[in-house]
């Protein structure tokens, strides 16, 4: 019995026992269960609050960029701003900090200092460098949070440190051999070649958004048949090509072959499954960069964009006027030319449109056709009597036309002409319009100077000053703007100073006051914008269309007023390192149907016309889009839609028959039918619609307005603003003399040597030899010669000489498409927008011997919506090509010696990127 409850007690005891064991293991079990439920929570918690952060930091970086892609200037309070906008995305998420720190000066401003960039696709470009940090603590509902810190740069890069620049497709085909030491980015495609048994070879990295393209040319035509095979040099490190010419290259200097392209072929063709070794492996090694347009597949780079261009506005509105209404600190207002600039010159059909604030027409908005102000003569200083405006006297040759039979009404936009009281109805103003003159002082005050312009002259002989060569303007010797010049009605290229031939009714007469008689117009036949095809239309013929009535520039006047008179010297030349002449002249401009205002362009696009063949009749329809592109190639300012309101009066001054065809309600043609004498006609009348341009003359070195003390050891420079195109003729701002142009080690910048740009629509360089009318029996004159002839194996018609150049040029260029059956032989290259040798437009024969020596930066931001007729080479209407010494100016990768208003990219680049760890 009781052996039988012990081991019954036992019993119990052993089951208590397992029971706890069993009870203990459980609760092992659960609590386990229970610490990895924890932990596994805390570590999802903890991914996602990472997650978050980093998605912290890219909203951070993806504001700060747009923030100065769309303000031109910001402040520090706009950065700091951003702390307002944290992410949304994920509801569940709090930053308890967030924030982007930009560095400031003790004042508040933004603290910035000219430095290289030091990472991205950009890196080794000099530019403004703002640095940020940015700061974000992402904290979840559990409490667990990670902070994540990041430094960033603001990289504000200026265009003319380029090399070249395009923002379209850039190509090299087909050139001689050129060697080029500048950096060269692209936000299209790079075409790159050479012509067969030539070199190429760049000094500095190529960066490509789109695609490198090797064996096709711009307008589609294959680089092999086509001769576009020679040598590609590109280096692998820094120096690699310094070595040539003259030697053979390198080890760090290599070749690129035809089949070594981003793309097997043309731009739309497959990409090149080894181009990504190519590019940044050990044979180029980042040298020559591709994007692939974002997609997979590129090296890397990214687009580079004006800061307005978000928005949707075309690049173009840089040197437009502002409409009507625009703030000036708007994103577009505060990037517009004709806002940072502190003199304006300004022209148009109607004097409240000279006024770019809205203010009301003053004493200093003049007419010029001798009515108003002008009617009783101009005092000029320092020239006896009184000085005119010119007129048309017609005489019994009928050389001069007549728009209207009566003058009583002559249609433009919004005005009519008026008669003069007491002028013959026979007699009409040769120049028209109203001009307005105007400029700023250091306190942003606006002051209007056009008498006091005008007082000092507006005529000259039968060629413009040129200080170099010893041409004075013995007329007017103090005029800044030139509109007219004596009349050489026998054109012999001198003043006869009495009747020609006998007729009463013709003289000429160094007579330069009391007449408005004397005068003709300043004119010159562009023949690339007159000729719709590049062939010989015959010897003396040409088209309305290329007539262009010019505005010169005596670039040394504008000097001497400023550094001599009191309004002069009072212009604001600190806010840009030197000054910004804006021009822009709207005479004969119309308005496009549905918009109430100019919008700055000519109105004409119908100018491709390939189903017309060699003919080129304007057909009234847009050319066909390219494979792989968005826009029609006769679409120059995107809107959609062909473009011919225009051409409403061009040529009206020029004969009955060429006004009805350019007035045509359907398909005006301003090409046809073509003035029969355009030596005769063209050079002396009156230019009746958008075919105006500004030349800038007697800029050679030491002409070019400079600050009048140093500033940072630099004494500062001269920018042209332009919507008109603008020919440049002679040496600008540098000649001969320059031993730079032999010697790159000889001292940089010489005396008197002036950081100039051009921005305009377009750029012409025009040599020492440039004759606008040309003289009776000699081979010179691009009226005389409007398209050039043969004889004995010679081109008759504007004949070059080498000159000098020294100037950042950023223009405008045409839109590439593909070559038409009829461009055969010599004409292959139509289709292309000449490449980067032709960027700089030619009109003369520089095949004589002559060299272009350029030294600067050559920047295409837009389209030429001005000056639309496009690249046509090499027949015998427009040019022959130069021998060509380009150069990138390495002066621009100095601040100091950038062009006043030069415009600025913007780039936001990393430089680190951590974790902090105490955060919980």
């Amino acid at each position: 019995m009781n052996s039988t409850l012990r081991q019954r007690g036992f019993t119990l005891i052993a089951a208590l026992l397992l029971l706890v064991l069993m009870s203990a293991m459980a609760i092992g079990i659960m609590m386990t269960i229970d610490t990895e439920a924890r932990v596994g929570g805390n570590n999802l918690e903890n991914n996602l609050a990472y997650h978050d952060a980093e998605g912290a930091m890219e909203k951070m970086t993806s504001d700060l960029s747009a923030l100065f892609t769309n303000i031109q200037a910001p402040q520090a309070s706009d950065i700091t701003a951003l702390n307002n906008f944290p992410p949304t995305q994920d509801p569940s998420a709090t930053y308890p900090d967030y924030t982007l720190t930009p560095a400031t000066n003790p004042n508040g401003t933004l603290a910035s200092s000219f430095d290289t960039i030091h990472s991205g696709p950009n890196a080794g470009l000099n530019a403004l460098i703002i640095p940020v940090t940015l700061h974000a603590t992402a904290q979840r509902p559990l409490g667990d949070q990670v902070s994540m810190y990041r430094q960033v740069e603001v990289a504000l890069i200026p265009v003319f440190q380029f090399g070249i620049f395009s923002d379209s497709d850039l190509g090299f085909f087909n050139s001689p051999t050129l060697h080029f030491n500048g950096r060269v980015h692209t936000n299209g495609d790079l075409y790159l070649g050479v012509a067969n048994g030539y070199e190429i070879d760049f000094h500095d990295k190529l960066t490509a958004y789109g695609n490198v393209v090797r064996q096709q040319l711009p307008n589609g035509l294959d680089s092999t048949a086509y001769g576009n095979t020679g040598t590609v040099y590109i280096q692998s490190t820094s120096g690699g090509c310094n070595a040539i010419p003259p030697g053979p290259p390198g080890p760090n200097c290599k070749t690129m072959a035809l089949n070594q392209g981003s793309v097997v072929g043309g731009p739309t063709s497959a990409q090149n499954s080894n181009w990504p070794s190519i590019s940044t492996g050990s044979w180029f090694n980042g040298w020559i960069l591709d994007g692939n347009y974002g997609r997979a597949g590129g090296t890397g780079v990214k687009p580079l964009s004006l800061p307005f261009t978000a928005s949707g506005a075309q690049p173009y509105e840089i040197i437009r006027r502002p409409p009507p209404g625009e703030a000036p600190t708007s994103t577009i207002g505060a990037s517009r030319l004709a806002n940072l600039g502190q003199i304006r010159v300004l022209l148009s059909d109607l004097p409240a449109d000279l006024h770019l604030d809205g203010s009301p027409v003053d004493a200093d908005d003049i007419q010029l056709d001798n009515v108003g102000w002008a009617a009783a003569g101009v005092a000029v200083t320092g020239v006896a009597g009184r000085a005119y405006f010119a007129d048309a006297n017609i005489d019994t040759t009928h050389t001069f036309r007549n728009p209207d039979g009566t003058l009583a009404t002559f249609d433009y936009p919004g005005t009519d002409f008026v008669q003069p009281p007491g002028v013959a109805t026979n007699q009409w103003p040769l120049i028209n319009g109203w001009l307005r003159v105007e400029y700023q002082d250091v306190n942003g005050v606006w002051h209007p100077v056009t008498r006091e312009w005008l007082q000092l002259g507006f005529a000259r002989g039968l060629v413009p000053p040129n200080s170099a060569a010893g041409i004075a303007n013995t007329v007017h010797p103090s005029a800044i703007l030139l509109f007219q010049q004596l009349a050489d009605r026998n054109g012999d290229g001198a003043m006869t100073n009495g009747s020609i031939g006998g007729a009463p009714t013709r003289y000429e007469s160094t007579a330069i006051s009391g007449t408005p008689y004397n005068w003709f117009p300043i004119n010159l036949y562009d023949s690339r914008e007159g000729e719709v095809r590049d062939t010989v239309a015959g010897n003396a013929s040409c088209a309305a269309n290329g007539v262009m009535n010019v505005v010169e520039i005596d670039v040394n006047n504008l000097k001497r007023w400023l550094l001599n008179s009191a309004s002069g010297q009072a212009v604001d030349y600190t806010a840009q390192n030197g000054y910004i002449l804006y021009f822009s002249d709207r005479r004969g401009m119309q308005y496009a149907a549905g918009n109430p205002n100019l919008i700055g362009e000519y109105g004409f696009e119908d100018v491709i016309n390939v189903p017309s063949g060699a003919a080129g009749t304007p057909d009234g329809a847009l050319e066909a889009i390219p494979p792989g592109k968005t826009r029609s190639p006769e679409d120059v300012n995107a809107n959609g839609v062909l473009d011919t309101y225009g051409v409403k009066h061009v040529g009206d001054a020029f004969g009955a028959a060429i006004a009805a065809a350019t007035n045509a309600a359907v398909r005006p043609n301003p090409y046809s039918p073509r003035i029969a004498n355009c030596f005769t006609v063209g050079r002396k009348n009156r230019v009746t619609g958008a075919r105006h341009v500004l030349k800038l003359v007697n800029g050679t070195l030491g002409n070019v307005p400079t600050m009048p003390v140093a500033v940072n050891g630099s004494m500062g420079g001269f920018t042209v603003a332009s919507e008109n195109p603008v020919y440049i003729q002679g040496n600008y701002n540098t000649n001969a003399a320059d031993a730079t142009w032999t010697n790159p080690a000889a001292p940089d910048p010489p005396p008197g040597e002036s950081a100039a740009a051009v921005i305009a629509d377009a750029v012409t360089l025009l040599s020492n030899s440039w004759e606008d009318a040309g003289q009776n029996g000699t081979a010179g004159g691009s009226f005389l010669w409007p398209t050039g002839a043969w004889t004995n194996g010679a081109w008759l018609g504007r004949p070059a000489s080498t000159t000098y150049y020294r100037v950042a040029i950023a223009a405008g260029k045409n839109i590439n498409f593909p070559n038409p059956a009829f461009a055969t032989g010599s004409l292959y290259g139509y289709g292309t927008d000449g490449g980067v040798h032709n960027f700089l437009r030619f009109l003369e024969a520089w095949d004589n011997g002559s060299t272009l020596n350029y030294k600067g930066s050559m920047v295409s931001l837009f389209y030429s919506t001005y000056a639309t007729g496009v690249f046509k080479c090499c027949g015998d209407a427009v040019y022959h090509p130069p021998t060509r010494n380009y150069f990138f100016d390495p002066l621009f990768t100095q601040p100091s010696h950038l062009p006043p208003g030069t415009p600025m990219f913007r780039d936001v680049d990393n430089l680190s990127y951590r974790q902090d760890f105490t955060a919980r």
